[in-house]
């Protein structure tokens, strides 16, 4: 069988752009195997970020800024997909579908009524790419009765599970997301666990953005934070928190640790004579700590390696204080795996899109706690050839063994 080739997109929480992954597939289904071929990151503008960061902040934002930022990241995401396939001549034939969920703005799998949203047009990505594109792969497990999140983990286990250990794959994104992968997977996999443990970067990135006024969109390495001190009393406040003492599955209540939470956390600094180093640092101590408590009190066993990716990755402070409250257990980045730490997201988004045309099942009712298994994401076709080998591919693993055998 000939290869075949994806694109996954994804657009951190740190709203510094585009990662593009194109990422060829080999075998079918559950067998697949996913190798990364290339990337691209494609950076926003000054103008983009900025007005990211106040819809994305803003709990009613103006409709028509939705509207701009639906079009424009939609856009965006079709200059990443293009530049990718410029750099890769060879396999841009050969590329079947575009896995990008967006940029996500609101997600609530607690509520009365579970919802997620996301801003980027993807009638835009298909018709500037001319690729058939799947996008919201969530909504599908929020109908189900699931949390929607961790979506990605049958392609973590698919890319990192190893028969000899017990590995954690954590994500440290926005949220820390975590999934367990036991040496020996049970029958279809309803011992693999994962959950959203904490809010990671959407805490210690919207902090940097509060405490300079917007200049730094992010703690480069930590090193601000790293010239602090824990406030304790903070801390024990913020861990009292009912979301760390709920049982998985379970999703991070977003709107909980908004800006609103910031500005509190900062107030609350302030009268404990903090300064700007004192509130990065006890929030690194924060979310750190609740993905130990996570880990420690939520797993049944202590895995053998935790392998770790996301933009977090950067923070030193936050590696140096997980690998200290997780102590023996080896912390290591995806790349020791081949695979950049922060383009695991992008991937996993590829290997999405081909199960749903695969016709497999994309979520894991043991991580997301829904009702059972689905297809996930939504489809806009690509120009006519594209949308007819879509159509085809798609036909073929739908029919009888005998009849594509025939």
């Amino acid at each position: 069988m000939n290869p075949r080739y994806f694109i996954g997109l994804s657009s951190g929480s740190s709203l510094l752009g585009v990662d593009a992954a194109l990422v060829r597939v080999d075998s079918v289904g559950r067998k697949a195997r996913f190798s990364l071929e290339q990337f691209r990151h494609a950076p926003f503008g000054n103008e983009l970020r900025e007005l990211l960061w106040q819809v994305t902040t803003n709990p009613t934002p103006e409709l028509r800024h939705l509207g701009t930022l639906h079009r424009v990241l939609g856009e965006t995401f079709a200059m990443a997909v293009n530049q990718l396939l410029t750099s890769a001549r060879e396999q841009a034939r050969d590329v079947l579908c575009i896995g990008c969920p967006g940029l996500l703005l609101w997600h609530d799998g607690n509520g009365r009524y579970p919802a997620t949203r996301e801003l980027g047009m993807m009638a835009v990505l298909a018709e500037r790419t001319g690729l058939t594109v799947l996008s919201d792969f969530w909504s599908r497990d929020l109908a189900l009765g699931g949390h929607g999140l961790p979506i990605h983990a049958l392609v973590d286990a698919m890319l990192f599970h190893e028969p000899t250990e017990h590995r954690v794959r954590l994500h440290l994104g926005a949220t820390a997301s975590l999934v367990s992968l036991p040496g020996q997977l049970g029958p279809k996999d309803q011992n693999i666990q994962g959950w959203q443990a904490a809010p990671c970067t959407l805490l210690l990135d919207g902090l940097m953005r509060l405490l300079t006024h917007g200049r730094d969109p992010f703690d480069a390495g930590g090193k601000h934070a790293v010239q602090g001190r824990c406030l304790e009393p903070l801390l024990k406040r913020w861990m009292q928190n009912h979301f760390f003492q709920e049982r998985p599955p379970k999703s991070v209540p977003r709107h909980e640790f908004g800006v609103d939470f910031l500005n509190r956390a900062i107030d609350q600094a302030k009268r404990q004579d903090g300064n700007l180093h004192d509130v990065l640092c006890t929030m690194t101590h924060f979310v750190a700590g609740a993905i130990a408590h996570s880990i420690t009190n939520y797993l049944p066993t202590a895995p053998a390696r935790i392998l770790v990716s996301g933009g977090g990755v950067r923070n030193g402070l936050l590696w140096h204080l997980l690998e200290q409250k997780l102590t023996p257990v080896l912390l290591e980045r995806t790349d020791a795996h081949g695979i950049p730490a922060e383009i695991c997201k992008a991937l996993a988004h590829a290997g999405l899109a081909a199960l749903t045309l695969d016709g497999v099942p994309g979520n894991l009712p043991s991580v997301t706690g829904a009702a059972g298994q689905r297809l996930v994401g939504q489809i806009t076709p690509g120009a006519p050839a594209n949308w007819a080998r879509c159509l085809t591919w798609m036909a073929r693993q739908a029919a009888p063994h005998h009849a594509v055998a025939a």
